[in-house]
């Protein structure tokens, strides 16, 4: 299950910020070689920041979790990125500069454990 971290958000109101998970999962799971449905395939953070100086200036969203799989190719991983960022400078157009990582993961190399 991917993880999604959103950081340096300015402050928001819950429902905006509902808007913002809504947006991003819808990006997700356009990507159909990703295997993924809807949110309950995703666990989407929008991570508290320490200072709150520059928020919403520059925005970071990290995919991390995104298990290695043939079909998750280069290509899959990049629009992948293009369409959360996308998204998300959709709804923050003042922002100077939004960026999404994607971290491919390998249970085997880093380490895995889960509930399910």
């Amino acid at each position: 299950m991917p993880v999604i971290k959103t950081w340096c958000l300015p402050q928001m109101e819950e429902s905006d910020l509902n808007q913002l998970h809504n947006a991003i999962v819808s990006a997700v799971v356009s990507i159909e070689e990703l295997g993924l449905k809807n949110e309950s395939d995703i666990t989407n953070l929008f991570v508290p920041d320490l200072m709150e100086y520059g928020l919403g200036t520059e925005i970071v969203v990290e995919v991390c979790g995104l298990f290695i799989k043939p079909e998750r190719t280069q290509d899959v991983r990049n629009r992948l990125a293009e369409v959360v960022g996308k998204a998300v400078k959709n709804l923050f157009p003042n922002a100077k500069k939004v960026e999404c990582l994607i971290y491919p993961f390998d249970p085997v190399v880093s380490g895995f454990w889960s509930s399910n």
